[in-house]
């Protein structure tokens, strides 16, 4: 898992610095929500939430627990967190339609 430079993680330019993005793409889907609508949205706000938190978290664990870990790794948790939370949508509590960043 070292990249162009030695260190840990991608150089300037490496070849698997796509899959690194989409790895934290998909953490960064998995954990961004709609605000809950309501003060009473937000217990099932706050579930859904640690739920996909757990997919993203077990899936960097799976990651860092092996030091070989290399850009298919990489790219495969982050389908894996895709898929996970596809099953995990903000439909389990009312919130304001959800912008895009």
């Amino acid at each position: 898992m070292h990249g162009a430079n030695g260190a840990g993680g991608p150089g300037p330019g490496a070849a698997g610095c796509t899959a690194y993005r989409h790895l934290l793409a998909a953490v960064h889907q998995a954990l961004t929500l709609p605000a809950p609508h309501r003060a009473g949205d937000r217990m099932s706000y706050l579930d859904l939430l640690d739920q996909r938190a757990r997919v993203a978290r077990a899936s960097i664990g799976r990651i860092l627990a092996d030091p070989r870990s290399g850009e298919l790794d990489y790219q495969s948790e982050g389908d894996h967190i895709l898929h996970q939370i596809a099953d995990l949508p903000p439909g389990t509590y009312r919130h304001a339609p959800q912008e895009r960043s």
